[in-house]
């Protein structure tokens, strides 16, 4: 098939498989939804305390269980069946998800109960993470892997941004409530579409001699001695920690800054959302990855100085046209790594190097949410996030080198 063709046909291709059809229908929407009810949960945490440390420290609850949980779910995705996991997994989360529905309609919501069901929404992520990532090669041909690796790196990661902006839209017209009412809903249907796959059978893996610990040593070893995994995950690791805990803040940064509520919020948000979807579609129809090591390292460019330009701007409406550059920067250098990442793992390994890959694009916002939230209390909201800006221009010019290297082994490797 030629460049031209997969260029023009990536997206229809990949969407004439019936089992993808079925899959991505429940997976968008629901991925939408939980990053929503992020937001509606540190939009009540802000009005219940307006504490920017608070807002940092729910991020934090919400998103370090995939630094706790990723070694056990990055195993259990390699060593078990990937949909029976599925099934287990989102039935947790649709209970989970109707609980707190059920309190907020009783009103017994409470910024203690808001920590709590961030921390459990959080596991429910961290162990659902690395399978729903590596079920994507059962449900293609090996032909139309990359579109598919591309459109799942786009949902995985324009969720975060959409999500929240159609939260910030709802919460304008409405309360929290039906955001918790609508993400059970989306979380029961995404439950449905796994009830409906027909998948070919999961080879039979045997245990390895090395046991349950020695089989994530064993992917943690695979994955830092990887010339293209491993610096591919310490750029984002980096990129992560020091600019993404800016969404976390964002209910803060719209009352506190530019003295909106959540009418501001919304605008913030949507535009991030905007930005997000339109660099998926972009480059799930590339459908390739060659070129995608320089793209990657122009993006963090790019969204290093519209970030340190948001921190310093007092003009909302270049705040919102800051955000939309964002949103798009973010899901594009995140989607690009994510969909590297999984050309090139071994298929033993997958489950676990995609856990890893959850370690440290969630993980490490987690802890920088929690820093910047520290941090704003002492300096206000600008300077902590302008700082790590500054601070990521480093990393840039780190990964500008790293990328040539990266190029080469995926040209060596044969992948296209």
């Amino acid at each position: 098939m030629t460049d031209q063709a997969q260029r023009r046909g990536g997206l229809r291709r990949v969407f004439s498989h019936r089992n993808f059809v079925i899959f991505a229908s429940g997976n968008f929407p629901s991925q939408i939804g939980v990053w929503a009810q992020r937001m509606a949960l540190g939009v009540l945490a802000w009005q219940m305390t307006e504490s920017p440390f608070m807002l940092g420290l729910l991020g934090f609850v919400d998103l370090i269980p995939i630094i706790l949980l990723s070694p056990v779910s990055g195993y259990i995705t390699d060593r078990f069946d990937r949909l029976t996991l599925a099934k287990l997994i989102m039935s947790m989360n649709v209970i989970v998800t109707a609980t707190l529905a059920t309190l907020a309609y009783a009103g017994l919501l409470n910024i203690n109960l808001l920590l709590l069901f961030a921390f459990l929404t959080g596991i429910d992520h961290a162990l659902f993470q690395p399978v729903r990532s590596v079920i994507i090669s059962s449900l293609v041909s090996r032909a139309d892997l990359t579109a598919a690796i591309a459109i799942n790196g786009f949902s995985w990661n324009s969720a975060r941004f959409i999500g929240p902006a159609i939260a910030g839209i709802v919460l304008k017209f409405a309360d929290a409530n039906i955001i918790f009412l609508a993400n059970t809903f989306l979380y029961s249907w995404f439950l449905l579409s796994f009830w409906v796959l027909r998948l070919p059978p999961q080879p039979v893996r045997t245990p390895s001699k090395l046991g349950m610990k020695g089989d994530i040593a064993a992917g943690y070893r695979h994955v830092f001695r990887h010339p293209v995994i491993g610096p591919l995950l310490a750029i984002l690791a980096c990129a992560s920690f020091l600019t993404r805990p800016v969404v976390e803040l964002l209910p803060g940064i719209a009352e506190g800054v530019f003295g909106r509520g959540p009418d501001g919020l919304a605008w913030l948000l949507s535009a991030m959302g905007i930005g997000a979807m339109a660099s998926g579609f972009w480059i799930a129809q590339r459908g390739k990855i060659d070129g995608l090591p320089q793209i990657t390292t122009n993006t963090l460019l790019s969204g290093v100085l519209v970030l340190i330009l948001f921190a310093c701007t007092d003009r909302f409406e270049v705040a919102v046209l800051c955000m939309a550059a964002i949103g798009f920067q973010y899901s594009l250098y995140a989607t690009c790594i994510q969909t590297m990442v999984q050309s090139v793992a071994e298929e033993n390994m997958r489950g676990r190097v995609l856990a890893l890959y959850g370690v440290t694009w969630i993980g490490c916002a987690a802890v920088g949410s929690l820093v910047m939230g520290a941090l704003s209390e002492w300096f206000g909201l600008r300077i902590p996030i302008g700082a790590g800006g500054v601070v990521c221009l480093l990393v840039w010019l780190w990964a500008s080198r790293v990328q040539k290297r990266v190029a080469a082994e995926l040209d060596r490797l044969g992948i296209k």
